[in-house]
């Protein structure tokens, strides 16, 4: 017997077809050619990272934990630790922040690193504002743990809250010229590494072990000299809480550093295979005329070698 129905007689009137079924909205997602709008995937990374208020955050938490151990360290236990022990603690925690932050804000947690990815056109001004001010308070939240730390500064070891300056003042035999001169070219240093890992070609992962390495190093060397800025944000944190003295000097360890970080991107612009025309310096026909010049002059004299 079969169990196929037998087809209607002739001229019997056709059975309506079976309602259609509403299929679940997941359903869609498995039609090989759907009839609703498909997302399309963001069109940057920029739009797909961070909020401004994420950076903003980070940038905050990362300048905070910057000042309660790099300056931290001098304040509370310079006299345990020494110079070198307060400069590799520096060294430690702009290792520790670039691999705990690294990914949210690119860790700057100083104002002249962000100068530097302004004028090489790696964030906005827009950005860069959220930047500053994260860095600003950061730098203020973790002076003030380290006010209460100390006992209103009464514990201090430093006897000038780790502030930055120069002469008597901080007991140092180093005038105005040694810092300006401290300042602007360490702080190109750090801003060149930092530049550098950004470039193509340089070794993923190891981008904070390089600025941090290179931070500790320069503390090595001119703590002696100023107590060491080549950061703007980290010397107001000091300076608000050390007063007097600090707080007359302070200015010096805002311009320089920042003269500095430019200084290391010319350097970083020489050294790496980047064109100026992607900086901000690309509206400065001087400067443009400038290096097409000296790459002619080099070329001959490459060329007269060969």
């Amino acid at each position: 017997m079969s169990n196929v129905p037998p087809p209607p007689p002739p001229g019997a009137p056709v059975p309506p077809p079976p309602p259609a079924v509403d299929l679940p909205p997941s359903a869609a997602a498995y039609d090989p050619a759907p009839t609703r709008a498909v997302p399309t995937p963001r069109e940057t990374i920029a739009e797909g990272g961070p909020s401004n208020l994420k950076i903003f955050a980070a940038e905050c938490v990362g300048t905070c934990v910057l000042m309660i151990v790099g300056p931290g360290s001098a304040i509370l236990a310079s006299d345990v630790i020494g110079p070198a022990g307060v400069a590799l603690a520096f060294g430690f925690v702009l290792l520790a922040m670039a691999y705990s932050i690294g990914h949210v804000s690119g860790c700057h947690i100083n104002p002249a690193v962000t100068l530097a990815f302004f004028l090489t056109r790696k964030v906005t001004l827009m950005q860069s504002a959220y930047y500053w001010i994260a860095q600003f308070v950061g730098a203020l939240i973790g002076g003030l743990i380290l006010y209460i730390a100390s006992d209103t500064g009464d514990l201090d070891t430093t006897g000038v809250f780790a502030a930055n300056g120069w002469g008597e003042k901080i007991n140092s035999s180093f005038g105005l010229g040694s810092t300006i001169v401290v300042e602007i070219f360490f702080t190109a240093l750090l801003i060149f590494v930092v530049l550098s890992t950004t470039t193509k070609g340089y070794p993923i992962g190891f981008g904070g072990l390089a600025a941090g390495i290179t931070l500790g190093m320069i503390h090595l060397v001119t703590i002696p000299v100023d107590n060491t800025s080549v950061n703007p944000a980290r010397s107001f944190g000091a300076a608000i809480f050390g007063g007097g003295d600090a707080l007359g000097q302070l200015w010096a360890f805002i311009i320089w550093p920042l003269v500095g970080a430019i200084l290391g991107v010319v350097v970083w612009l020489l050294v790496h295979e980047e064109r100026l025309e992607d900086t901000v310096f690309s509206g400065q026909s001087g400067l443009v005329a400038a290096r097409d010049k000296a790459a002619g002059a080099a070329q001959r004299v490459d060329d007269r070698f060969q």
